[in-house]
């Protein structure tokens, strides 16, 4: 089952892919292959500069994988997320649980 925040978090990572520039060379370390670039970024892509499947990661996106890890999340987070605020949004959406610890 899909939860609130596993959807919101799918949505927010789909988002995220989506809104790379297609002339992109970079995600995070892993250097796009120059046939793809001008195109959008797929999921293919971002599983392999992620090292996980392709299947992993579309169910992140889905909302219907299971936690991703703190080490993974960064890695996600150095390819896609470009302010300071999304990066918050990007890790209170992945752990929600972190929503008490930054109100505190």
């Amino acid at each position: 089952m899909v939860t609130g925040s596993q959807s919101q978090f799918g949505t927010f990572l789909k988002m995220l892919r989506r809104r790379v520039p297609p002339e992109t060379e970079v995600l995070g370390s892993w250097t796009r292959l120059p046939v793809r670039r001008g195109r959008r970024v797929t999921q293919e892509e971002v599983a392999e500069a992620l090292g996980v499947s392709r299947n992993w990661y579309r169910r992140l996106e889905s909302g219907k994988a299971q936690r991703a890890s703190l080490k993974l999340l960064a890695r996600i987070s150095r390819a896609f997320i470009s302010t300071p605020e999304e990066r918050t949004r990007f890790f209170v959406l992945a752990l929600p649980e972190l929503e008490r610890v930054i109100e505190q």
